[in-house]
């Protein structure tokens, strides 16, 4: 095994894989330094004999790699599928998931990091993060030693360069060793469970991010023109309210909370409907996102609002104006509690909602971009947990006749029969539809464990508004239809027979998640399931596109969306490209859910819009378009 790391010219917008300088490598006995080329050879030899090579966030640098010799590619890609590119990052992740600390360090009492310093400093108790912060530091000035001989270098920055890779191969001797905590063993050869699987989508995820997405700018004019009234009118009511003032900062006016009359007014809202505020662990009434929205003050709520005009045009327009000009790099986190995936700089998961703003997102010349998505993945993830977990599922067996969940609970509801209730939505029936919408906030909500209160506030996402006496009503016609979903509580609630602390074994990946809730252990089952299968899926379709001779090798992933994945496809190719994104996302999302039917559709478009559809001419899938 050997640990490497690589010194590079800085980061900016759009170059996330920058010119590289050196390389250095330590095996624990030896090590060295070896400038650009010699470090392009020294990749090649390692990847041709099959060497076991250890890197932190290992994807930044064999994407370093990789565009310093693109022939590269197929040899890391190789190297990916054999488990011998390890990440001590993703090790450290998945340590602490086990041991219920990948949030919040419950050891350290802080928010945990997973840095090499960071690392440095847990497993041998040495800060190293003086070499890491500072605006001289030699991290960020690799680029003055571009093309200089390694005899004329500092000796500040020989060390700095060796260290790293010194420390990573510390960390990593370290992370063998096998952990203990609350009777179970983590770390070792057989410990840290999943580790290549998310090794791999890393590695597909780092591609997507240095490839990058573009923004219109004519769009984002447009959008910046329709802001501006937006935002000149709530500013006004918010003054006119006295929540809010307008202050100059530099030269420009701002608008500055007046956060002692927005907690009035919580207060005040709040008691309208008997009820009291919560608070911040100081005790201060609460002003979070989540207080606002719940208060009821039709003011408070627009105000909130993560799809307000003021926060579009302050924090995400600077964003989209920059992608007019270089390549937006939306980075990933690979692992969350769940299993899931995040994202950030920008937050390309969760774009906000307003019209306008998806929009502004293009593939480039000649391209379109092809969006591939699963189709109900969580339940289906679901009636999978259920079917390995107690041996059968009605959800399974519904899915897999073809029936719409949604409309099948709608049905029982309204005391109809399923054939019955596709013909009264197929003929616009409102009941059937109100009733539908319903049925969606049923099914992706009660699975989580939800009680009636907490039921009730999630419901409003979908649009419904209930009493909670109804919602427990409403629950009991849900489990008679899904009877599996009360063993399926019960076989959760036995993880944790004292207090409330629970490990969960993911399902066929085997990833532990300890030190968790009811209601998120109910979640890790199915949401896990279906996160390990949609990596699965980011990893085939990276190495068809950069590694094959397929139709997908003109094409490149440009972002990730949870069960949605979108390529720029040549406009020439989207059919095809469309049907084998399609065949490589349904067959990775089958090892992990292999007993219910799976669904993928896809749609292209000649920008990136949420509403798009299929539509098909001559049988062939082309870019659909919104009407005027």
């Amino acid at each position: 095994m050997i640990a490497f790391d690589t010194e590079t010219h800085l980061i900016r917008q759009g170059v996330l894989a920058p010119r590289l300088v050196c390389l250095t490598w330590d095996d624990g006995e030896s090590h060295d330094i070896l400038l650009r080329e010699e470090a392009i050879d020294w990749m090649h030899a390692m990847l041709d004999i099959g060497e076991e090579l250890v890197g932190h966030n290992v994807a930044f640098d064999m994407g370093v790699m990789a565009a310093a010799d693109p022939t590269l590619l197929p040899k890391i890609f190789a190297a990916y599928e054999k488990g011998l590119i390890k990440d001590t990052r993703i090790r450290e992740k998945l340590l602490f998931l086990a041991q219920g600390r990948l949030t919040y360090d419950f050891v350290n009492k802080r928010r945990a990091s997973f840095s090499l310093a960071s690392l440095v400093e847990h497993h041998f108790s040495i800060n190293i993060s003086a070499t890491k912060k500072g605006e001289d530091i030699w991290r960020l000035r690799y680029a003055e030693l571009d093309g200089v001989a390694l005899d004329d270098w500092p000796l500040e920055a020989l060390s700095y360069a060796l260290d790293d890779a010194r420390w990573t191969h510390q960390v990593y001797v370290n992370q063998c060793r096998d952990f203990i905590s609350e009777g179970e063993r983590y770390g070792g050869p057989h410990g840290i469970r999943n580790e290549d699987e998310q090794v791999r989508a890393a590695w597909g995820l780092h591609l997507m991010s240095v490839w990058g997405i573009r923004t219109d700018p004519v769009a984002v004019a447009s959008l910046e023109e329709r802001l501006l009234p937006k935002v000149a009118a709530m500013r006004n009511k918010l003054e006119a309210a006295g929540l809010a003032r307008l202050k100059k900062v530099k030269g420009e006016m701002k608008l500055s909370k007046d956060m002692k009359a927005i907690r009035a007014r919580v207060t005040k809202s709040y008691a309208a409907q008997n009820k009291k505020p919560p608070r911040t662990e100081k005790g201060a009434v609460s002003t979070s996102r989540a207080t606002l929205v719940d208060s009821g003050d039709a003011l408070l709520q627009e105000f909130a609002s993560e799809n307000s005009a003021e926060k579009i045009l302050t924090t995400y327009l600077p964003v989209l104006q920059a992608g007019t000009e270089a390549p937006l790099n939306p980075g990933y986190d690979t692992l969350k509690e769940s299993g899931r995936t995040s994202s950030f700089r920008p937050n390309i998961q969760n774009v906000p909602r307003m019209g306008g703003v998806r929009e502004c997102f293009v593939p480039r010349p000649g391209h379109v971009f092809v969006a591939a998505d699963y189709s109900t993945l969580e339940l289906c993830a679901l009636a999978q947990a259920c079917l390995d977990l107690l041996g059968y599922s009605y959800m399974a067996d519904a899915i897999n006749d073809g029936q719409d969940l949604h409309l099948a609970i709608a049905a029982q509801l309204l005391n109809m029969d399923y054939e019955d209730a596709v013909l009264a939505r197929k003929a616009g029936d409102k009941e059937v539809k109100e009733h539908r919408q319903l049925a969606k906030a049923l099914n992706f909500g009660l699975p989580g464990g939800l009680g009636a209160e907490t039921f009730c506030k999630f419901a409003k996402s979908y649009g419904v508004s209930l009493e909670e006496e109804y919602a427990v009503s409403l629950k009991k016609h849900w489990l008679s239809a899904w009877p599996e979903m009360r063993e399926y509580f019960d076989h959760v609630s036995g993880l944790s027979p004292f207090g409330n602390d629970f490990t969960v074994v993911q399902l066929r990946s085997g990833r532990h998640r300890g030190g968790t809730n009811y209601t998120a252990g109910c979640n890790t089952y199915f949401q896990g399931l279906a996160a390990d299968g949609a990596k699965e899926a980011i990893w085939r379709v990276a190495k068809e596109c950069f590694t094959s001779g397929s139709v997908l090798a003109q094409c490149r992933p440009v972002a990730f969306i949870h069960d949605e994945l979108i390529l720029e496809v040549p406009e020439a190719s989207v059919d095809a490209a469309a049907r084998l994104l399609c065949t490589i996302m349904q067959e990775a999302m089958e090892i992990y859910i292999p007993d219910v039917k799976i669904g993928v559709e896809a749609v292209a478009m000649a920008r990136w819009y949420k509403n798009a559809e299929p539509v098909f001419e001559d049988g062939m899938l082309v870019p659909w378009t919104p009407e005027a």
